[in-house]
């Protein structure tokens, strides 16, 4: 019983990451293709499967990775162009963005990082972290998280 609940948070929350994932390649991304384009994701008249007027937008630049953090791993500090929607699947997560607070993350509680803002993200002290990542523009790595900064003591 326990393991369906956990399937089925599972799929509503990647359903909601992937539909965020596509709101931020609509906003990274404004040109349109016309309703009802063929091909596309999910069959051969994409256009077809929705109510409304619609634009299936360009998502070829979206990045996406899913990466296991063992307790206490983490990023080095870096930075998203455009932002980033970060979301723990399973496990205790942390998040700290330059200028505000440590955030510790549980299962299924998505956050968006905000472009151009320096942070890090990466398990909790005491419990391992999956996290699902979808970001489009570029990334750049910065220095190492120090253990006064992953502790929530400086900077």
């Amino acid at each position: 019983m326990a393991d369906r609940g956990r399937r089925r948070r599972r799929a509503t929350v990647l359903t909601m990451v992937l539909a965020a994932g596509a709101t931020m390649a609509a906003l990274a991304q404004p040109a349109q293709q016309p309703q009802g384009r063929q091909g596309g994701a999910g069959g051969s008249n994409f256009g077809n499967n929705f109510t409304g007027k619609i634009a299936v937008e360009n998502s070829s630049e979206m990045r996406m990775s899913r990466i296991r953090f063992e307790p206490g791993a983490r990023t080095n500090w870096h930075v998203h162009s455009t932002g980033q929607l970060l979301l723990v699947e399973e496990g205790r997560g942390r998040l700290f963005e330059r200028g505000g607070t440590l955030v510790d993350l549980r299962a299924g509680q998505p956050v968006y990082t905000k472009p151009n803002v320096p942070h890090w993200h990466g398990a909790a002290p005491d419990a391992p972290a999956l996290q699902f990542s979808v970001y489009s523009g570029t990334l750049e790595w910065q220095a190492a998280v120090t253990d006064d900064e992953y502790a929530g003591k400086s900077r």
